[in-house]
């Protein structure tokens, strides 16, 4: 569904799924898009006639007012789109393809609120002046390639794709999960973050050309996050566990929390690792995983994979669910 979207377009709906979550709401609103489309694009400013700081605090309070707020939802929590959000996605898409641009961007998106003219964010547009018809002037107007270039941040190599896409609140730092583009997938899987108001990414430790990191998970009580580990052999096309780091967001302390030495379980058990981090809990001691764990059977041995948690400051695993329909 965002194969065409710039970065900001999709940074644009990520914050929008934030403030959802920040308000309260259990699905994302043309105003949460808003928000969120404003927040990543500062020259759609111009089309109104309020500075920009009045204009935004206008804004978000008049989004606040007309939100029954609820309690703070988890940012780990995957919240739906609205119906008019579906169909303001589709119409910025039918813009995008009026300009003949490529790729779809925040501007589409601004267009797209403005289409869906009975919701309430177009209705906070037109009430400061905001027409669909000057909208589509401004960024008509634009040459298409500064719309419609590769999207690429500073920072972020060639040859990846964004796989994933977190943040942690604590810090307000954004973290990518990165993989490689080409077919054969030999390019190791790459960790970056950047603080929301910053332009350029960071790597996220200094991993060697034959080690992944992958699967980050993070939470909303300390500014850390959690990642797997692999290390691949190139010539056997595999790769083996290389335990889970963690990662302050704050300090940039790279270290490992938990390794094959360290992991212990009472079942008996041939080869254990953990195949991906699926959550970490709000108090960041017990760490949710999907594990394969090995057991020796008549003439041979067979590997299940299962749902599990670990408790990080003894290390104990204890296995939930079977994951019948997983296979590597």
């Amino acid at each position: 569904m965002f194969e065409r979207y710039t970065e900001k377009a999709r940074r644009a709906v990520f914050f929008a799924r934030y403030e959802c979550s920040q308000l309260g709401s259990h699905s994302i609103e043309s105003e949460h898009l808003l928000l969120g489309i404003l927040r990543e694009n500062k020259s759609l400013y111009k089309l109104f006639s309020e500075p920009l700081v009045e204009v935004a605090a206008s804004l978000r309070k008049q989004v606040e007012q007309h939100t029954p707020l609820g309690e703070k939802i988890s940012t780990s929590v995957d919240l739906p789109l609205s119906e008019e959000c579906k169909r303001i996605l589709t119409y910025a898409a039918e813009e995008a393809d009026q300009f003949s641009h490529k790729f779809i961007g925040s501007e589409h998106l601004f267009l797209g609120i403005l289409r869906e003219s009975t919701c309430f964010a177009a209705s906070l547009l037109q009430d400061m002046g905001v027409s669909l018809e000057s909208a589509r002037t401004e960024i008509g107007g634009k040459p298409p390639e500064q719309v419609s270039a590769t999207p690429r941040s500073p920072g972020i190599p060639s040859g990846y794709t964004t796989s994933r896409l977190l943040f942690n609140s604590v810090a307000q730092v954004l973290i990518l999960e990165l993989r490689g583009t080409g077919g054969m997938h030999l390019l190791p899987t790459r960790l970056f973050c950047r603080h929301r108001d910053a332009e350029a990414y960071e790597p996220i430790g200094k991993p060697s050309d034959d080690l992944s990191y992958e699967s980050p998970v993070t939470c909303n009580s300390e500014p850390i996050i959690l990642f797997n580990s692999l290390k691949w052999d190139i010539s056997r096309r595999s790769g083996d566990w290389g335990g889970v780091y963690r990662f302050r967001l704050d300090t940039k302390d790279l270290a490992i929390c938990v390794s094959k030495e360290q992991l212990r379980f009472s079942q008996p058990h041939g080869r254990m690792w953990i195949v991906e981090l699926i959550s970490l809990s709000e108090d960041a001691s017990t760490l949710y995983v999907n594990i394969g764990i090995e057991k020796e059977v008549s003439g041979g041995a067979i590997v299940n994979y299962y749902l599990a948690k670990i408790n990080l400051p003894n290390q104990e695993l204890e296995l939930l669910s079977p994951l019948k329909d997983i296979k590597y």
